[in-house]
Protein backbone atom coordinates (compact mmCIF):
# COMPACT_ATOMS: atom_id res chain seq x y z
CA UNK A 1 0.00 0.00 0.00
CA UNK A 2 1.22 3.51 -0.82
CA UNK A 3 2.22 5.86 2.01
CA UNK A 4 -0.21 8.80 2.03
CA UNK A 5 0.26 10.20 5.53
CA UNK A 6 3.08 11.10 7.87
CA UNK A 7 2.11 11.51 11.52
CA UNK A 8 4.55 13.60 13.53
CA UNK A 9 4.90 13.74 17.26
CA UNK A 10 5.61 17.35 18.16
CA UNK A 11 7.59 17.40 21.39
CA UNK A 12 11.17 16.20 21.08
CA UNK A 13 10.61 15.35 17.41
CA UNK A 14 10.03 18.62 15.59
CA UNK A 15 12.48 20.51 17.76
CA UNK A 16 15.79 19.65 19.38
CA UNK A 17 15.40 18.21 22.88
CA UNK A 18 18.79 19.73 23.64
CA UNK A 19 17.32 23.26 23.72
CA UNK A 20 16.20 22.77 27.33
CA UNK A 21 12.56 23.44 26.47
CA UNK A 22 11.44 19.90 27.27
CA UNK A 23 13.19 19.94 30.63
CA UNK A 24 11.61 23.35 31.36
CA UNK A 25 8.10 22.13 30.45
CA UNK A 26 8.45 18.90 32.44
CA UNK A 27 9.77 20.61 35.56
CA UNK A 28 9.07 24.29 36.12
CA UNK A 29 6.22 24.42 33.59
CA UNK A 30 4.35 21.48 35.10
CA UNK A 31 5.10 22.19 38.74
CA UNK A 32 4.31 25.91 38.53
CA UNK A 33 0.89 25.00 37.15
CA UNK A 34 0.36 22.44 39.91
CA UNK A 35 1.29 24.93 42.65
CA UNK A 36 -0.59 27.89 41.12
CA UNK A 37 -3.74 26.10 39.97
CA UNK A 38 -3.99 22.81 41.89
CA UNK A 39 -2.65 24.19 45.18
CA UNK A 40 0.26 21.86 45.71
CA UNK A 41 2.22 23.14 48.73
CA UNK A 42 5.49 23.36 46.79
CA UNK A 43 7.16 22.47 43.49
CA UNK A 44 9.06 19.55 44.98
CA UNK A 45 5.88 17.67 45.99
CA UNK A 46 4.30 18.58 42.68
CA UNK A 47 7.31 17.18 40.79
CA UNK A 48 7.19 13.87 42.66
CA UNK A 49 3.53 13.32 41.73
CA UNK A 50 3.98 14.57 38.17
CA UNK A 51 6.92 12.23 37.60
CA UNK A 52 5.09 9.24 39.08
CA UNK A 53 2.10 9.67 36.78
CA UNK A 54 4.09 10.78 33.74
CA UNK A 55 6.05 7.52 33.86
CA UNK A 56 2.77 5.62 33.65
CA UNK A 57 0.88 7.77 31.12
CA UNK A 58 3.47 9.76 29.11
CA UNK A 59 1.32 12.88 29.44
CA UNK A 60 1.02 15.47 32.19
CA UNK A 61 -2.65 16.05 31.32
CA UNK A 62 -3.54 12.35 31.40
CA UNK A 63 -1.45 11.82 34.55
CA UNK A 64 -3.15 14.65 36.43
CA UNK A 65 -6.57 13.44 35.30
CA UNK A 66 -5.86 9.99 36.74
CA UNK A 67 -4.17 11.40 39.86
CA UNK A 68 -7.31 13.38 40.64
CA UNK A 69 -9.53 10.32 40.07
CA UNK A 70 -7.32 8.41 42.50
CA UNK A 71 -7.53 11.16 45.13
CA UNK A 72 -3.86 12.12 44.91
CA UNK A 73 -4.28 15.91 44.57
CA UNK A 74 -3.85 17.95 47.75
CA UNK A 75 -7.02 19.24 49.43
CA UNK A 76 -8.29 22.63 48.36
CA UNK A 77 -7.41 25.42 50.76
CA UNK A 78 -10.35 26.52 52.94
CA UNK A 79 -10.74 29.80 51.08
CA UNK A 80 -10.79 28.23 47.59
CA UNK A 81 -13.82 26.76 45.82
CA UNK A 82 -14.34 25.30 42.38
CA UNK A 83 -15.93 27.54 39.76
CA UNK A 84 -19.74 27.15 39.47
CA UNK A 85 -20.75 24.00 37.60
CA UNK A 86 -17.34 22.41 37.81
CA UNK A 87 -16.96 19.07 39.56
CA UNK A 88 -13.30 18.32 38.84
CA UNK A 89 -10.34 20.30 40.08
CA UNK A 90 -8.10 19.44 37.17
CA UNK A 91 -9.24 20.37 33.70
CA UNK A 92 -6.80 19.77 30.82
CA UNK A 93 -7.97 23.05 29.31
CA UNK A 94 -6.52 24.90 32.33
CA UNK A 95 -3.13 23.27 31.78
CA UNK A 96 -3.37 24.07 28.08
CA UNK A 97 -4.04 27.75 28.72
CA UNK A 98 -1.35 27.94 31.42
CA UNK A 99 1.34 26.36 29.27
CA UNK A 100 0.43 28.36 26.16
CA UNK A 101 0.77 31.59 28.12
CA UNK A 102 3.54 30.85 30.63
CA UNK A 103 6.20 28.53 29.20
CA UNK A 104 9.55 29.91 28.05
CA UNK A 105 9.02 29.37 24.30
CA UNK A 106 12.18 31.27 23.25
CA UNK A 107 14.09 28.21 24.51
CA UNK A 108 12.88 26.46 21.33
CA UNK A 109 15.28 28.61 19.32
CA UNK A 110 12.84 29.75 16.63
CA UNK A 111 12.27 28.35 13.14
CA UNK A 112 14.78 25.98 11.55
CA UNK A 113 15.05 26.84 7.81
CA UNK A 114 16.15 23.28 6.89
CA UNK A 115 13.16 21.79 8.71
CA UNK A 116 10.78 24.21 6.98
CA UNK A 117 12.36 23.34 3.61
CA UNK A 118 11.79 19.62 4.30
CA UNK A 119 8.14 20.25 5.16
CA UNK A 120 7.70 22.24 1.94
CA UNK A 121 9.10 19.29 -0.01
CA UNK A 122 6.65 16.91 1.71
CA UNK A 123 3.79 19.28 0.90
CA UNK A 124 4.85 19.28 -2.76
CA UNK A 125 4.56 15.47 -2.78
CA UNK A 126 0.90 15.70 -1.69
CA UNK A 127 1.46 13.83 1.56
CA UNK A 128 -0.96 14.32 4.42
CA UNK A 129 1.03 15.88 7.25
CA UNK A 130 -0.51 15.21 10.66
CA UNK A 131 0.59 16.27 14.12
CA UNK A 132 -0.20 14.20 17.20
CA UNK A 133 0.96 15.16 20.68
CA UNK A 134 0.39 14.09 24.26
CA UNK A 135 0.52 17.81 25.04
CA UNK A 136 -2.61 19.99 25.14
CA UNK A 137 -3.83 21.75 21.95
CA UNK A 138 -3.13 25.48 22.55
CA UNK A 139 0.30 24.60 23.84
CA UNK A 140 1.05 22.39 20.80
CA UNK A 141 -0.21 25.09 18.44
CA UNK A 142 2.05 27.63 20.14
CA UNK A 143 5.07 25.31 19.83
CA UNK A 144 4.40 24.85 16.12
CA UNK A 145 4.08 28.61 15.62
CA UNK A 146 7.31 29.29 17.53
CA UNK A 147 9.25 26.83 15.36
CA UNK A 148 7.65 28.04 12.11
CA UNK A 149 5.72 24.87 11.27
CA UNK A 150 2.17 25.94 12.15
CA UNK A 151 1.12 26.40 8.51
CA UNK A 152 1.79 22.71 7.83
CA UNK A 153 -0.63 21.51 10.53
CA UNK A 154 -4.16 22.87 9.99
CA UNK A 155 -6.58 22.28 12.89
CA UNK A 156 -8.18 19.26 11.23
CA UNK A 157 -4.77 17.56 11.01
CA UNK A 158 -3.48 18.46 14.45
CA UNK A 159 -4.36 16.28 17.42
CA UNK A 160 -3.59 16.83 21.06
CA UNK A 161 -4.20 14.95 24.28
CA UNK A 162 -7.42 16.95 24.86
CA UNK A 163 -8.78 15.44 21.63
CA UNK A 164 -8.14 11.82 22.56
CA UNK A 165 -8.68 11.66 26.35
CA UNK A 166 -9.31 9.31 28.13
CA UNK A 167 -6.62 7.88 25.83
CA UNK A 168 -3.16 9.21 25.07
CA UNK A 169 -0.20 7.84 23.19
CA UNK A 170 0.74 4.99 23.19
CA UNK A 171 -2.84 3.73 23.80
CA UNK A 172 -4.18 2.10 20.61
CA UNK A 173 -7.46 4.02 21.07
CA UNK A 174 -5.64 7.33 20.66
CA UNK A 175 -4.13 6.28 17.34
CA UNK A 176 -7.42 4.87 16.10
CA UNK A 177 -9.14 8.19 16.89
CA UNK A 178 -6.56 10.09 14.82
CA UNK A 179 -6.69 7.62 11.92
CA UNK A 180 -10.49 7.77 11.84
CA UNK A 181 -10.52 11.58 11.88
CA UNK A 182 -7.91 11.81 9.11
CA UNK A 183 -9.61 9.00 7.15
CA UNK A 184 -6.60 6.78 6.58
CA UNK A 185 -5.66 3.18 7.28
CA UNK A 186 -2.65 2.41 9.49
CA UNK A 187 -0.92 0.79 6.50
CA UNK A 188 -0.88 4.18 4.72
CA UNK A 189 0.95 5.94 7.54
CA UNK A 190 4.44 6.54 8.80
CA UNK A 191 5.00 7.91 12.28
Amino acid sequence: MKTTTIIFDVDDTLYDVGTGFTAHRNTDGATSFMVDKLHFPNKEEAQVLRNEYFLKYHSTAKGLTVAEAEGKLPPLPANVTLPPGRTRRFDPEDLDEYWANNLNFPLLGGPDPKCIETFNEMNNKSLNIVGFSNGPRKYVTRVLKEIGLDSFFPPERLFAVNDVLPYCKPDPGSFQFVLDKVGVAPEECIM
